[in-house]
């Protein structure tokens, strides 16, 4: 067996051995981006987080992190304790054992992107049971696969499962491109005409397109590599990225809305709701445009002069009169203050 795997991966080791080591160390950086993720949602989005998305999340977090220790040990096995022995990458237990573990973490994300287009086409329950029966019909291709090694005593008795491995990506890849699609034209018939609710509408398209292109293109090279070159050990550098992009995705998901809400709420306090731009969305169709009212207001200015006040009778005179003046009265006269030099007044 070492003859035989030493003929086959001998002598083009940065072919054959260079994509299990690249798969593993990028299938760990980018669980370092998803820790980074897992604490910016935590910090901001766990407590008003639905409970099932929470719990999803959770699940995610440590499927993830599982994937990553199982690569990790992949690597250690063929590359230090087996190192040197080319017939240890014959070997099928790690081969066996990732298509089902890789398919319970991409069919949590796929649950959660489908319950989400679920809401945006209006609750249409054949699309759900339609997205669903995708779903269903991965397990059963993955535990068809799992079967189906599980009979093969090595890699060389592996071509027999093609069948069954080509069914599980195909699959995969519908199943993807089948929840883009819903959610992109659940988005598209959301647009109203308003001009922030468009602008909404366009950041969420995508954000979609973003979160769903990286995982959608490597499930496409993973099988454009399996139907060139089968017996190339390059399939597994995409077979242990698949898991880490969903993840990624995922957790973007949950964390652009922070960011959106953020984005919203410096516009308002920019604007003050004083700007309103116009939108030719739908011009032409049935739908209710946007209103646009328009104030004009003018100003008139009104000045006039108040003639100056005239003096009254008493102030006419510039001088007053002491001999008419009301203290000098004779009912005026107050005895507290007049003649109390006199020694023999009497009251």
């Amino acid at each position: 067996m070492e003859v035989v795997a030493a003929g086959l991966f001998g002598g083009k080791e940065d072919w054959t051995l260079g994509p299990p080591m690249m798969g593993a160390i990028f299938d760990a950086i980018l669980w370092g981006v998803m820790l980074q993720q897992i604490q910016s949602w935590w910090a901001h989005s766990r407590a008003t987080e639905r409970l099932p998305t929470r719990y999803l999340t959770y699940y995610i977090m440590l499927g993830s992190t599982a994937w990553t220790a199982m690569s990790i040990s992949y690597i250690m096995h063929n590359f230090v304790y087996m190192f040197g022995q080319y017939a240890v990458l014959l070997e099928m237990p790690y081969f066996t054992a990732f298509p089902i573990t890789g398919w319970g973490l991409t069919a949590a994300v796929q649950a959660f992107y489908i319950d989400r287009s679920f809401r945006l086409n209006n609750r249409n329950i054949y699309l759900l049971l339609f997205l669903s029966a995708c779903i269903v019909a991965e397990c059963v291709a993955v535990i068809l696969l799992l079967i189906k090694c599980t009979q093969s005593a090595n890699l060389l008795a592996a071509p027999a499962a093609l069948p069954q491995l080509r069914f599980w990506q195909i699959m995969t890849l519908a199943t993807d491109l089948l929840i883009t699609t819903s959610l992109g034209w659940g988005l598209w018939s959301a647009k109203t005409g308003w001009t922030h609710t468009d602008a909404l509408v366009k950041k969420l398209l995508l954000v979609t397109l973003e979160t769903q292109l990286a995982p959608t293109l490597i499930m496409i090279a993973f099988v454009v590599e399996m139907s060139i070159t089968p017996s190339s050990t390059m399939g597994v550098f995409f077979d242990l990225l698949i898991p880490k992009a969903y993840t990624v995705g995922f957790l973007a998901t949950l964390n652009v809305r922070v960011r959106l809400k953020r984005a919203q709420t410096s516009q308002a306090g920019g604007s003050n709701g004083n700007q309103t731009r116009s939108n030719a969305y739908h011009l032409g169709s049935g739908r209710l445009q946007q209103a646009t009212v328009q104030v004009d207001t003018d100003t008139y200015i009104e000045s006039y002069q108040m003639e100056a006040a005239k003096p009254g009778i008493n102030r006419s005179n510039g001088r007053i009169d002491e001999e008419e003046s009301v203290e000098n009265l004779d009912y005026a006269h107050n005895l507290s203050k007049r003649d109390l030099n006199q020694k023999d007044h009497s009251f």
